[in-house]
């Protein structure tokens, strides 16, 4: 009985080349012997301390996967231990500590399993498991059945993890990819922290470990997200939660209760106690995103929050003493605003103690190539392609001159509307309007001028005209009058001049 069920549990293993095909095969014949609804294949990659599922089986589909599931190191220092059983029952995952983790990630409804572990050569792979959607259906008998197969499954794993590159990255012997990681510059998972951001990075590092409240400068799409996440990550709060707040996106009625929470009874439908977004990161970071978006009724609660590191709740009369480092962003000019009494000013210099600028992309063109790799290889795994797509010199160059005035989150989509047009690549950005793109250098670096009386001959006031460059180069420094990368400098002209010509104008 049990070298039948061997014998045609491996014909079915190695009925197909493709490794959801093969599993859905065996999974079909497994389970007349097993109560098993379903069965997965993850790896795990020491490297990266994560854990990476890639395919899933079970009564209604197969499928190939690529969810990774980010562990503790203390879980990953359990996954090396070569003294792990083999094939293990968890007839409860609550009971393991790293199956309740990641499990249920991606299967919603399992409760209980077989390990498979899967190894090569001495070294972990990953695992098989085979679960059920109900708690202690699992015998020995079942374990003991199935327990020869992971020599085999072992096998067909790693041949379809070499067929989609992932086995040599897995184990960190890919020279390309070792490469490629290298040049791609990702510190922190910042990419170009080393060129366009590399001033953005020093600041960071400077002041990730003290407890200081950081604001940071910049256009919309730019990556203040992910250099806040870099703060938090650098500082000693890493462990602790990191909890993003988009304030433009709070309704006003309701930004007291989402920040601050309420208390039982506070309001019609208040049913229970509800803790806000500041309690949720007490011992972390809060990333106050578009800071400039909260209505001055916030903004008086919030400076009580950096004087005294203390809320109330809605409803509430008790403070709650919080510790939390606050990391806010903002695209608009918080100093025009404090000016027109928008913005609390002693909010403004509350915030401001620490201030860092994050260049636009097309400060940073550099860091253009860098990224598009990165986010090509994200976009690949995202759409499960079987190799990266290739992009010819003449279609980067279209990306290295486009004026991104959405910058990185426009690159972003633009590479997907690409991937999505032509999988197989090469890729094509013809789609970008001639007219966003920018002045193109000659050999001799002379910017081509535009003839602009070719566009109309429908003519405005002079004045009219200068108004408008002036405010879109305002627009595009978000603000930013003086300095590197500013709007003086990106005209051309002596920042005080400018001053006067926008008063003149009636600029604000």
């Amino acid at each position: 009985m049990e070298k039948h069920f061997y014998y045609e549990s491996t014909l079915r293993l190695c009925s197909s080349l493709q490794l959801e095909k093969s599993l859905q095969s065996y999974f079909e014949f497994i389970r007349d012997e097993l109560p098993i609804d379903g069965l997965f294949v993850n790896i795990f990659r020491k490297q990266f301390n994560d854990i990476q599922f890639i395919a899933h089986v079970d009564n209604t589909h197969c499928c190939t996967l690529d969810k990774r599931v980010q562990i503790p190191e203390r879980m990953a220092q359990y996954l090396e231990d070569p003294e792990r059983p083999r094939v293990r029952i968890v007839n409860d995952i609550e009971h393991d500590p790293v199956t309740a983790l990641v499990a249920p990630q991606v299967i919603k409804d399992i409760r209980s399993l077989i390990i498979l572990r899967m190894s090569i050569e001495n070294t972990h792979l990953g695992i098989v498991g085979f679960y059920a959607k109900t708690t202690g259906v699992f015998r020995p008998r079942h374990a003991d059945l199935i327990a020869p197969h992971m020599q085999n499954l072992a096998l067909i794993t790693a041949l379809n993890l070499r067929d989609r590159n992932l086995l040599k990255e897995n184990e960190a012997l890919s020279k390309q990819n070792v490469s490629l990681r290298r040049t791609l510059d990702v510190q922190n998972g910042v990419v170009g922290a080393n060129s366009g951001l590399k001033q953005v990075m020093q600041q960071v590092q400077s002041i990730a470990k003290i407890n200081t409240t950081v604001l940071m400068l910049g256009e919309t799409g730019c990556g203040k997200e992910v250099i806040a996440n870099a703060i938090h990550e650098l500082s000693e709060r890493s462990g602790k939660p990191f909890i993003k707040v988009n304030c433009g996106a709070i309704p006003d009625t309701l930004i007291d209760s989402e920040l601050f929470g309420y208390e039982k009874g506070a309001f019609t439908g208040a049913d229970s106690r509800k803790i806000g977004y500041f309690e949720q990161a007490n011992g972390g970071t809060i990333f106050l995103d578009e800071i400039g978006e909260l209505p001055l009724s916030a903004q008086v609660r919030l400076l009580r929050v950096l004087q005294n590191s203390c809320i109330t709740r809605v409803g509430g009369h008790d403070a709650v003493q919080l510790d939390i480092r606050i990391v806010a962003a903002t695209h608009r000019n918080l100093q025009a605003m404090v000016h027109r009494e928008v913005f609390r000013e002693d909010l403004w210099y509350r915030l401001a103690i620490f201030p860092i600028e994050i260049p636009s992309l097309r400060q940073r063109r550099t860091d253009i190539p860098l990224l598009v790799q990165h986010f090509i290889e994200q976009l690949s795994a995202k759409f499960n392609l079987p190799q990266l797509p290739r992009i010819t010199p003449e279609q980067l160059n279209i990306l290295n001159q486009y004026g991104w005035p959405g910058n990185v989150r426009e690159l972003i989509n633009v590479l997907e509307r690409a991937i999505i047009q032509h999988p197989a690549g090469p890729l094509d950005f013809s789609f970008l309007a001639p007219q966003s793109l920018e002045a193109v250098k000659t050999p001799s670096n002379q910017t081509v001028i535009i003839d602009p009386s070719h566009a109309s001959d429908k003519l405005v006031p002079l004045e009219v005209m200068t108004k408008k460059y002036i405010s879109h180069a305002l627009r595009i420094t978000g603000g930013k009058l003086y300095g590197p990368g500013g709007a003086a400098e990106l005209l051309d002209i002596n920042a005080n001049t400018l001053r006067s010509k926008m008063k003149k104008l009636g600029i604000v």
